[in-house]
């Protein structure tokens, strides 16, 4: 298991060096100006002199290579820069805005473990049965909703015809109970249909039959034999997804007028903050990255025996 760690540790800088070489390169080769951003925003109108001058204090005037290197060295010892969209610390923006992300992502993730995993449990088994059969259909449903259609309609229901919400976000968990619901849908009706296959899957195993056969009951084999086998795939799907929500919750964010870091990426990306794009997406790409590998030593740790017949 060290080993292994070490080895995925090794990746995980590989692939961040990777991402951070891409998501400036793209910035970089855009046709977005920064400096005539803010000239445009000052008082006096936007000029070339002013833009020039802009340029020559944000360092643009420099070739690729040597502002790829100062932003690296500055991402390295914790100096990110200063953001063009707010004129302040990125690092402040970031601490600013990444708990409410973290917060709304954290309360999607318990939505889909209380939702799904009952449901995937009760469909596998009564397999082929009304309730199987209307829960296929509503997650497909589900998988298909676009979550800003889907934020809309729960602000319509439940904050204007029913007020059990406010459409303005009140502060603490009550104002993230709608938003983390929205964008835990699609993820949790995957979930379902991956669970319940899963499930589905182990229980036409021979260990299965061997326990039918010394009078164990369906639920007795689904829970305390079953359920451990089938999670692999599905603790894989949840690490994976951790990403996921964390940049895609920006849509979501934006519907319910959250102060998040997705709001906040889209903003960096509408002002030309190359910067602070850059910065965003190293974020969340080390969160995925990470999370994937928790996702991996759990599994390791849940089912060793898997990884000893994948080695075979």
């Amino acid at each position: 298991m060290p080993a292994y760690i070490k080895k995925r540790l090794l990746g995980f800088f590989v692939v961040m060096a990777g991402v951070s070489i891409l998501s400036f390169l793209l910035i970089a080769v855009s046709n977005a100006d920064p400096a005539e951003v803010i000239a445009r925003h000052s008082a006096g109108g936007a000029t070339e002199e002013m833009i020039g001058a802009i340029r020559i204090q944000l360092g643009l005037d420099k070739p690729f290579c040597v502002r790829y290197i100062k932003w690296l060295g500055g991402l390295i010892t914790g100096n990110l820069g200063v953001s063009v969209f707010s004129f302040r610390p990125i690092s402040q923006d970031l601490a600013a805005y990444f708990p409410t992300t973290l917060r709304m992502t954290g309360l999607s993730l318990v939505w889909v473990i209380v939702i799904s995993v009952p449901v995937s449990l009760l469909c596998a088994l009564r397999k082929n049965g009304v309730f199987d059969q209307i829960t296929r259909g509503i997650t497909l449903l589900g998988i298909c909703l676009p979550t800003f259609w889907l934020g809309f309609l729960l602000l319509l229901a439940f904050a204007v015809k029913l007020p059990i919400f406010t459409v303005v976000p009140s502060p603490g968990i009550r104002g993230l109970l709608l938003p983390s619901f929205t964008l835990a849908v699609p993820v949790i009706c995957s979930f379902i249909r991956l669970f319940r296959s899963s499930l589905l899957s182990e229980l036409s195993r021979d260990y299965v039959v061997c326990a039918r056969a010394r009078g164990l009951s369906p639920k007795r084999i689904l829970l305390r034999h079953v359920m451990r086998n089938a999670l692999p795939p599905l603790i894989t799907l949840f690490c994976q997804y951790l990403g996921y929500l964390i940049a895609g919750g920006a849509v979501v964010e934006n519907v319910f007028s959250l102060s998040g870091i997705g709001s906040y990426l889209i903003s960096c990306v509408l002002a030309a903050d190359a910067t602070a794009v850059a910065t965003c997406i190293m974020v969340i790409a080390a969160v995925f990255v990470l999370a994937n590998l928790a996702g991996d030593i759990i599994n390791r740790l849940l089912c060793p025996w898997m990884v000893r017949e994948t080695n075979v």
